[in-house]
């Protein structure tokens, strides 16, 4: 078993991640730090670990959290890889219940995922400071993997288990997404795959002020091109891939970008004319742009 954990400037944080990696009671297991050219105190943290299962592979160009995991991806020596990340815990147990499920799969190539309970501020999922989230929520029986990793992201790589042979086929992470790589890598594990979920939540996620999934903007052009991805299979129809376009196009209207907004939302509605929100959203963006900047005004 191999753990992949990056990081970058994350010494506050870390070796809450590295023990609650170190002291699951599935025991053999190699634990990969990815040091992804941190500024910080990260090497003398990792330094005071002692655990001779823990290789440290310190990074010398800062390539982000693709860069950094498929690096640890090509380090891998074990028959199953998880991943951590570097502000989060995983709970007990968590290791053995995923390897019990990957052999229980009975297949080479075989993808395990469970929910996490998220901690922290996210306006879009409408929870705050110490409220708690579990993610995601899949409908009991629902095990329709294909459609619903169309319609939104269910994979979190600290919540991932895959075989080597499932790493075989999907490869590695993409390196030009700043975010929403795991949704992408998701799309890839689930269509070449088999896909076992655990209803257990095993993981604590923290956000971060600098979590990836924070960011806004580069949110927005992540998702266009996790969505032309998703557009090469046929099972992803045109009215899942117009509500994912209407969305970010709404976004990107809210940030300030009516005009690109406006863009978005005419392509979504040529893939599904139905929504009426979608139509509603393409008025207001509209009014956006015939309002124009508010004009300066000279105080007295």
């Amino acid at each position: 078993m191999t753990v992949v954990l990056p990081t970058y400037n994350r010494a506050r944080t870390l070796p809450r991640a590295i023990a609650s990696v170190l002291n699951q009671d599935y025991r053999n297991l190699e634990l990969l730090i990815i040091d992804d050219a941190s500024s910080d105190n990260t090497a003398q943290v990792v330094a005071t670990v002692t655990d001779p299962r823990v290789r440290y592979i310190p990074l010398t160009r800062n390539g982000g959290a693709s860069h950094a995991r498929n690096a640890g991806l090509s380090a891998a020596r074990g028959a199953f890889i998880a991943f951590q990340d570097s502000d989060d815990e995983w709970l007990a147990g968590k290791l053995a219940k995923q390897v019990a499920a990957a052999k229980a799969a009975d297949d080479p190539a075989v993808t395990v995922f469970h929910p996490k309970i998220v901690v922290g501020k996210d306006e879009r999922a409408r929870y705050g400071p110490h409220r708690v989230c579990c993610m995601p929520a899949i409908a009991a029986g629902d095990r329709d993997f294909i459609r619903l990793i169309h319609e939104t992201n269910l994979i979190s790589p600290q919540a991932l288990l895959i075989s080597r042979e499932a790493f075989n086929r999907a490869g590695f992470f993409d390196e030009d997404l700043v975010n929403n790589e795991d949704w992408a890598y998701g799309i890839e594990l689930f269509y070449r795959t088999k896909v076992v979920f655990v209803e257990e939540p095993l993981v604590m996620n923290y956000l971060q002020p600098d979590s990836i999934s924070m960011l806004r903007r580069t949110g927005a052009r992540a998702q266009l091109r996790v969505i032309q991805k998703l557009r090469k299979y046929p099972e992803a129809t045109p009215a899942t891939i117009g509500g994912h376009v209407a969305r970010i196009g709404w976004g990107i209207s809210k940030l300030g970008f009516p005009r690109r907004a406006r863009t978005l939302l005419l392509h979504s509605l040529r893939l599904d004319a139905r929504p009426w929100k979608t139509w509603a959203r393409l008025v207001a963006t509209q009014a956006k742009i015939w309002r124009g900047p508010l004009p300066l005004t000279r105080r007295p």
